[in-house]
């Protein structure tokens, strides 16, 4: 049904953007998957071999020029970002150029070469601490508390710009607390899953902690889910002009509920560092994931547990 010629995914080192091309190569194994990524937060260990390779930013109008046009990718995944709430807080500019320019960018170039479908890796966080739960769309208008949540949600209202000025069909999908296999304790996108389980398997590298009294809950969207959802968003027969979605599982699980969790499953005991609440924290999330279910036939295929089993597994095959 889909015979796919060449995609294009930014951030292809990345968590999500690693475990989106294998994925992604397993499922249609005959697609030329174009890989740009300046190796920032991404680690090249992390590329699927198959994947055709560009380092280099999204900031560079040359580069991208040259990709485009040598490959003419049909779809492009934007995973690509300076993900770190804590380094826009302390870089607000040079972040925003990265995750606000480098779109914009992407977005042009995608118009220019008549790509089929633009697909915007957004976030949760552009809710900032939603009013009602299940976190609706329409029910929760964005209000980022950070710089990095209003550069994710800048992103979506270009897509939107793009479609009714251009008519490039573009869609934005809002994570929620994505964890997996290949986030690093220390990555920028780090869950407490992935610096709680780096602190077990490799404690010279990572003290383990945790903020307020464990009460808080978090809606934990394994990374195959957001995988998944970004294939049926390419494979959707909808007509989209930016529209904007939660990928998430739609359920919560309290921290200290994680924490017996991997205490349980890796037989290991989690020693925490008390630290007092983070200053802004949002206590609870939990997306209402029935607008993804609608629009792209979105549901999630793994739970937490299954996910959490699954990320241990990784972490007790990692060398370093």
């Amino acid at each position: 049904m889909f015979n796919l010629k060449t995609i294009l995914v930014t951030g292809c080192a990345g968590f999500i953007g690693s475990n989106f091309t294998k994925q992604f190569r397993k499922k249609f194994p005959k697609t030329k998957i174009i890989g740009i990524d300046d190796l920032s937060t991404g680690r090249r260990d992390a590329l699927e071999h198959s994947v055709i390779f560009h380092q280099g930013s999204i900031l560079n109008e040359a580069l991208l020029e040259k990709i485009f046009s040598k490959h003419k990718p049909e779809y492009v995944f934007h995973f690509a970002a300076l993900p770190r709430v804590s380094y826009s807080v302390e870089h607000p500019r040079h972040t925003s150029e990265v995750n606000i320019i480098g779109t914009v960018a992407l977005l042009e170039a995608s118009k220019n070469h008549r790509v089929k479908r633009f697909i915007y890796s957004s976030s949760s966080s552009v809710y900032g601490g939603a009013k009602k739960m299940p976190t609706k769309e329409s029910e929760n208008f964005p209000d980022p508390k950070s710089p990095y949540a209003v550069q994710k949600y800048i992103g979506e209202p270009f897509c939107k710009v793009f479609s009714e000025l251009f008519g490039l069909d573009t869609v934005c999908l809002r994570y929620f607390n994505v964890f997996g296999p290949g986030q690093y304790g220390d990555s920028p996108y780090s869950t407490i899953v992935s610096a709680w389980l780096e602190s077990l398997y490799f404690p010279k590298k990572k003290k383990a902690f945790i903020e307020g009294d464990g009460s808080q809950s978090r809606d934990f969207c394994y990374v195959d889910n957001v995988v998944a959802a970004n294939i049926l968003a390419m494979q959707s027969k909808r007509k989209f002009k930016g529209d904007s979605m939660n990928i998430a599982h739609g359920s919560q699980t309290k921290i200290n509920d994680v924490k017996k969790l991997i205490e349980k499953f890796t037989g290991k005991k989690l020693e925490l560092e008390k630290r007092p609440p983070r200053l802004g924290d949002v206590k609870h999330t939990r997306a209402d994931i029935a607008k993804a279910k609608r629009l792209i036939g979105y549901k999630p295929r793994a739970n937490f547990e299954d996910g959490l089993k699954e990320t241990i597994v990784w972490f007790e095959s990692r060398k370093i």
